[in-house]
């Protein structure tokens, strides 16, 4: 059980790094050599992938294996994420004006904030 939500938060990091990106599922199995279908079972945690096409994934991605492995492996010195993940992954999916909006709203709460 414990190896199911590893796979599931692995997935959901590489799913983070790719909207990060800008990359649809379809260019990231091209860039690594993989089927759609095979990126969509690794993202929702279906799939472990092996070793090399993780790192053919960090790579096509510009990340590291930490912050793939991220809230899988136990360490002390791993990044804390400020919103939950879930959030995090709707902000991504967001146009960029939306996303500006976003930002511009957080920054005026905030001066709001500090007024008081």
């Amino acid at each position: 059980m414990k190896n199911a939500v590893s796979l599931k938060n692995i997935g959901t990091n590489i799913q983070k790094a790719r909207l990060k990106k800008g990359m649809t599922q379809e260019s990231l199995a091209e860039e690594c050599n993989i089927s759609t279908k095979y990126i969509s079972a690794i993202e929702t945690g279906k799939s472990s992938g092996s070793i090399s096409l993780i790192i053919d994934i960090c790579n096509a991605l510009d990340v590291t294996p930490n912050y793939i492995f991220r809230n899988s492996i136990k360490t002390s010195n791993d990044e804390v994420d400020i919103l939950p993940i879930e959030t995090s992954l709707t902000y991504l999916k967001l146009k960029e004006d939306n996303k500006s909006f976003v930002n511009q709203t957080i920054n005026h709460l905030y001066s709001m904030q500090k007024k008081r």
